[in-house]
């Protein structure tokens, strides 16, 4: 199962196969097994609450058609006229007829209709063609076994009736035919007197051949009649029906386990369908199908969401192949910068909680352990979180921004040190708006200003951004930028990096890449190890498993 997007410049590419019919049932795994539970205990209900049937069967055993023992009527015998197969359906038919269950129903003394008692009732020829075959059910052994033997009773005197019929209808057409051969012969002896020489002789011959016609008939007239009373009704043997022991409906057992097989069945088709609709991020080839950018790096996570601790990142208590992967994607970021022509970052992510805060915060410290001027700007001014970060850990100082109409008044302009490892955090709050909304001032030249000049020169500006699913104003920031970098978390479904890439389908900013922030129960979950890109064709496949850099999985 694939879903398939296209369109100029990647912006609607997007091919993504399904995570294959085990993989969709490892990850539904609880709501197959919750359903095949359900499934099961229904199966057992109902198997307690149904009432006990039972099934008692007879079997008629016919005489051969082909023997001489069967009703020959006018020299053809069933075998002449017709196979096997069409005489057992013959006598199927008869046995199922509305007038052997008639007679069925005068044998049980009980009311009714033919149409009732088929309810109960199902005459079918045996597999091999050798018998007609009688199923009854009823709640009850006894009557289910009286069902059955009264149907079976019921088509032998059926079909004895009709023998008996069909003999006397063949000697009434017989007999008529002897008495016209009887007035011819009559008639020739009349001739006799009157006839002489050549003629009578003629006369005689003729008369000795109508009477041996006449003896024949006789004799076919004896042979059916004694036919008729030989094959009765044409069963050989009548094997009839006894009440069963056991009841013809599954144990419980078998019906608890049909449910939880048919549970399981259709819980896994829907897991299949689900995991094909709902598709995650579960590799960086599934985000970078469906944003149309390349992957800078994987940062790994663990935090609050994961221990319960609440802390936030210590560069000193960091390892230093965790940091290196900053210091990868930072090099990934700098090369697409260099490409658009700017120092603006917008980091964005599609929905709260996806690592974006600690993403820009750690990207920030491993510009200033190069060496480099670094601003950051809180825009995300509902949480404050970065500005809370940085305060807190004394990474950088938190300066908030005062507000007059459109003009940006910056602090003082201070020497740059000789060395460069110094940076700054502008907090933007709702005090400083004076009522406006807060897309207001990122439209507005002061915000402009403050990104371009900030009493210092800056090598990089990253903006921490609301949420672009949750916040307006997160594309009016995008839209102040130079680029747009966007931070997915792994298990983020495509449906929603999709959502996220039509928002900023409403800027003329652009995304130049990703960061994946898998925590390490996802990546657990899933399967997923740490990689570092193949940046500039440099740096390893993997990275080892390390302690990241975290906020406690609290930022945005």
């Amino acid at each position: 199962m694939s879903e398939t997007m296209s369109g100029s410049n990647g912006d609607d590419a997007l091919v993504a196969t399904g995570p294959g019919l085990l993989g969709s049932l490892w990850r539904y795994r609880l709501v197959i097994g919750a359903v095949a539970v359900i499934a099961a205990v229904l199966g057992l209900a109902a198997s307690l609450l149904l009432p006990a049937r039972y099934e008692a069967q007879a079997n008629l055993y016919l005489r051969d058609p082909g023997s001489a023992a069967v009703l020959n009527v006018n020299g053809l015998s069933p075998t002449q006229s017709g196979d096997h197969a069409v005489f057992m359906a013959t006598q199927v038919g008869l046995a199922g007829s509305d007038a052997v269950f008639e007679r069925a129903l005068q044998l049980l003394k009980r009311g009714g209709t033919p149409e009732d008692l088929r309810k109960s009732v199902i005459v079918a020829s045996s597999p091999d063609l050798a018998s007609p075959t009688i199923r009854a059910t009823a709640g009850d052994p006894a009557e289910a076994a009286g069902l059955a033997n009264a149907v079976g009773t019921a088509y032998q005197q059926v079909a004895g009736e009709h023998t008996a019929a069909d003999s006397r209808d063949a000697i009434a057409g017989l007999r008529a035919v002897q008495a016209q051969r009887e007035n011819e012969l009559d008639s020739l002896k009349a001739q006799f007197p009157q006839s002489t020489g050549a003629d009578l002789a003629t006369l005689q011959q003729r008369s000795l051949h109508v009477a041996n016609l006449i003896g024949e008939l006789q004799v076919h007239q004896d042979s059916i009649a004694a036919q008729a009373a030989v094959y009765g009704s044409g069963v050989e043997s009548f094997q009839q029906a006894v009440p069963p022991i056991t009841s013809s409906q599954p144990t419980s057992l078998l019906l608890a386990l049909s449910g939880a097989i048919v549970g399981l069945v259709a819980a896994g088709g829907w897991a299949w369908w689900a995991a094909a609709r709902y598709r995650r991020v579960e590799a960086e080839v599934d985000a970078s199908t469906a944003l149309g950018v390349p992957m800078f790096g994987e940062t790994p996570r663990q935090g609050a969401q994961l221990d319960g601790k609440d802390e936030s990142p210590k560069p000193g208590e960091s390892d230093p192949a965790v940091a290196e992967v900053y210091h990868f994607v930072l090099a990934g970021l700098d090369h697409a910068l260099s490409k658009v022509g700017g120092k603006t970052v917008a980091v964005a992510s599609a929905g709260p909680r996806d690592g974006k805060t600690t993403t820009v915060l750690n990207l920030a410290l491993a510009a200033k352990r190069e060496g480099r001027e670094v601003l950051l700007v809180d825009g995300d001014e509902r949480t404050r979180r970065l500005s809370q970060m940085c305060r807190e850990g004394g990474y950088f100082d938190v300066v908030k921004v005062s507000q007059n109409g459109d003009e940006y008044r910056p602090p003082t302009p201070r020497p740059r040190p000789k060395t460069a490892t110094c940076g700054k955090v502008l907090q933007i709050g709702p005090e400083e708006r004076n009522g406006q909304h807060p897309a207001e001032f990122f439209r507005s030249k002061a915000f402009r200003k403050m990104l371009s000049f900030s009493g210092e020169p800056d090598d990089l500006v990253l903006i921490d951004t609301p949420a672009l699913l949750d916040v307006s104003e997160a594309v009016t920031i995008a839209d102040q930028a130079d680029a747009v970098l966007l931070v997915v978390n792994l298990g983020t479904s495509l449906a929603t990096l999709r959502r996220a890439r039509e928002r900023l389908a409403f800027t003329d900013t652009p995304l130049i890449g990703y960061v994946l922030n898998a925590t390490e129960r996802s990546r657990r979950r899933s399967g997923h190890q740490a990689r570092l890109p193949w940046l500039f064709g440099r740096g390893p496949a993997n990275a080892p498993d390390a302690t990241p850099l975290s906020n406690g999985g609290k930022s945005g």
